[in-house]
């Protein structure tokens, strides 16, 4: 499975509601004027990010609103090989 798709999993599990695919898109922010995902859900996929990869991803909650092209792109640079 790639990168791309474990995160996808894991933002549709936390959400509260059902994602569509059309929904998802990279630059779709996962907060209230995107996605709708509340700070503890945002917390808990960060968390579910950092369990399966095992790199730390805290940083991502600071400075510009968090996407799912930023999410993955920092867990792929960040992941080892």
């Amino acid at each position: 499975m790639t990168i791309d798709n474990a995160v996808l999993e894991i933002v549709r599990a936390r959400a509260a509601r059902p994602l569509s695919f059309d929904e998802l898109s990279n630059d779709v922010t996962l907060g209230s004027d995107g996605l709708g995902l509340d700070s503890i859900a945002i917390a808990e996929v960060l968390l579910d990010c950092q369990q399966k990869f095992g790199v730390s991803v805290t940083g991502l909650l600071e400075g510009e609103p968090l996407t799912l092209r930023r999410l993955v792109a920092h867990l792929q640079q960040e992941t080892p090989a």
